[in-house]
C-alpha cells in the first residue's frame, strides 16, 4: 500500500511517500516559498542523493503538480505512474463538528470553511488543497485526519466550557485540541522509550515549537489538552497569544475602537512570545536577546516555562500522578535551555533532569536521570507516520466492507 502524506502550508508544501507494509519512505520533500519568484525545493527519492534547486512556483497548483512530476519521473521518480498511489492524507486544523479521520468530501470542505475564522492560517490552505488534489486526482481517496482526532476521548467534564449551554449547542463550542498526530504518536512511542506498556503509563506531552500544546495522555488516551475551541489558548505561541481572560479583549475594543477582525490579526501575528518580546517569536532569537540583557526576551522566555510548568502540574494532578513527560516539537526536540527552566525544581512531581543528558538534540532518548521517578523523554515528532496510518486503516476498513467512500470524495 502506498500512501503520499502532505502538509499543506500558506506558503510551503511538504510531502513524503510511505510503502505502508514495512511503513518506510520512499520519497520525501519539501517546497519554500511557495508565490514568491523563486522557490527552494528540496526532495530525496528512493536511495538517490537529495535534490536542491529553485523551481518558479507561483501557487500551491503548480506546487502540487511539481511534486506528483517528481514522483512520477521516468528517470528518477518512485512511481511507474500515480495508478500507484492507494490514497493521499492530509493533517488538516479545524472543521465544525468533525474531530476524527474521514474521507475527504464537500461535506468536510463546508465544514472547514464555516471554522476559517477560527483558524485562518490553516484552514484556507488545506482547503484549496483538497480541491485541487480532486481535480488532478479524481479516483484517488484523500484522507482528513484532523487535528483534534485524538482528542475524541477528552470526557465531557474537559471539554465543556462555562458559557451558556445554548451556545455550546447551537455552534459546537467545545475544547477540541490539537497537535493531534503528534500527540498521538508520542502516546506510541515514549512507552517504547522507557520500556513499558502505554496502557499502565501517565504521560504528558509537550508539543514546543512556533505553535504549542500540552496534553494529558493516561492509558494511552488523551483525557486533556491545553489548546480548546481554537488554536489560540493554552501556552503562549510563536506569535499567537494563548490563554487569555476574554474580558481583555472587550476592554481593548471600547478603549481602542478595534473591530473583531483587528483583535484577531493582532492575537495571531502579534501575540505569544513575539507579543511579549516585541523581538521575536523564535525561541533562539529570544535566548540570543536574553543574553545580550534583553529584559522582555528573557521574559518571554520566563512566561513560557511559567505557563508550561502550570500545566505539567495541573495534569499530573488530573492523572493522579506522572510515569513520563516528553518532550517534542522543534523547541522540545532542540531546546535544551527551554526544557531545562521547564523542568527546573519540579523533584516535587517527580522530574529530575539530568543535565548531561539533556544535551540531547534532534534525536529520540531518555533525558532524566536514572533514579528519577518520572522519565523525561525527547521524541522526534512524526506526524506523518500517524497521518500514514490512520489513512491505511480507513483504507483497509473500506475494503473490508467496514466504510465507504462519502458521495462528493471523487473517488
Amino acid at each position: 500500500m502506498k500512501i503520499l502524506v502532505v502538509n499543506v502550508g500558506s506558503t510551503s508544501l511538504k510531502f513524503r511517500l510511505f510503502e505502508m507494509e514495512r511503513e518506510s519512505v520512499t520519497a520525501v520533500g519539501k517546497i519554500e516559498r511557495v508565490g514568491s519568484a523563486k522557490s527552494p525545493v528540496s526532495y530525496r527519492l528512493g536511495n538517490r542523493p537529495k535534490y536542491e534547486g529553485e523551481i518558479q512556483c507561483p501557487n500551491q497548483r503548480v506546487a502540487i503538480r511539481h511534486v506528483l512530476e517528481v514522483l512520477t519521473d521516468p528517470a528518477s521518480g518512485v512511481l511507474s505512474s500515480l495508478d500507484e498511489l492507494d490514497a493521499v492524507g492530509f493533517k488538516p486544523v479545524h472543521a465544525k463538528n468533525i474531530a476524527d479521520s474521514v474521507w475527504v468530501s464537500d461535506d468536510v470542505i463546508q465544514a472547514m470553511e464555516e471554522y476559517v475564522p477560527l483558524a485562518p492560517a490553516h484552514n484556507p490552505p488545506y482547503i484549496e488543497a483538497f480541491r485541487i488534489f480532486r481535480e488532478l486526482l479524481p479516483h484517488k481517496p484523500l484522507v482528513a485526519v484532523f487535528e483534534p482526532a485524538f482528542h475524541k476521548s477528552i470526557p465531557d467534564h474537559a471539554r465543556t466550557y462555562g458559557i451558556p449551554y445554548e451556545w455550546s449547542e447551537k455552534h459546537a463550542i467545545r475544547r477540541y485540541g490539537f497537535h493531534g498526530a503528534s500527540h498521538r504518536y508520542i502516546s506510541v512511542r515514549a512507552p517504547e522509550l522507557v520500556g513499558r506498556k502505554k496502557e499502565e503509563l501517565r504521560v504528558i506531552s509537550c508539543h514546543l515549537g512556533g505553535s504549542s500544546s500540552i496534553c494529558a495522555i493516561k492509558h494511552g488516551v488523551s483525557i486533556d489538552t491545553s489548546m480548546g475551541f481554537s488554536p489560540q489558548s493554552g501556552l503562549p505561541n510563536a506569535t499567537r497569544n494563548g490563554d487569555l481572560d476574554p474580558f481583555i479583549l472587550l476592554y481593548m475594543m471600547e478603549k481602542e475602537g478595534l473591530t473583531t477582525e483587528q483583535i484577531r490579526v493582532a492575537l495571531s501575528t502579534n501575540g505569544g512570545l513575539k507579543g511579549i518580546s516585541g523581538l521575536s517569536g523564535d525561541v533562539r532569537d529570544l535566548e540570543e536577546g536574553a543574553q545580550k540583557g534583553n529584559a522582555r526576551a528573557a521574559l518571554a522566555l520566563r512566561v513560557l516555562a511559567h505557563e508550561t510548568r502550570k500545566y505539567i502540574g495541573a495534569y499530573t494532578a488530573i492523572m493522579g500522578g506522572l510515569d513520563v513527560l516528553a518532550f517534542t516539537g522543534g523547541i522540545g526536540e532542540n531546546g535544551v535551555g527551554v526544557r531545562e527552566l521547564i523542568c527546573q525544581d519540579l523533584g516535587c512531581l517527580g522530574i529530575e533532569l539530568d543535565p548531561e543528558k539533556n544535551t540531547l538534540r534532534g534525536q529520540d532518548g531518555i533525558i532524566s536521570r536514572d533514579d528519577s521517578p518520572a522519565k523525561v523523554v525527547v521524541v522526534l515528532a512524526n506526524e506523518e507516520l500517524v497521518i500514514a496510518r490512520e489513512t491505511a486503516r480507513l483504507l483497509s476498513e473500506r475494503q473490508s466492507g467496514v466504510s465507504t467512500f462519502p458521495t462528493g470524495t471523487g473517488a
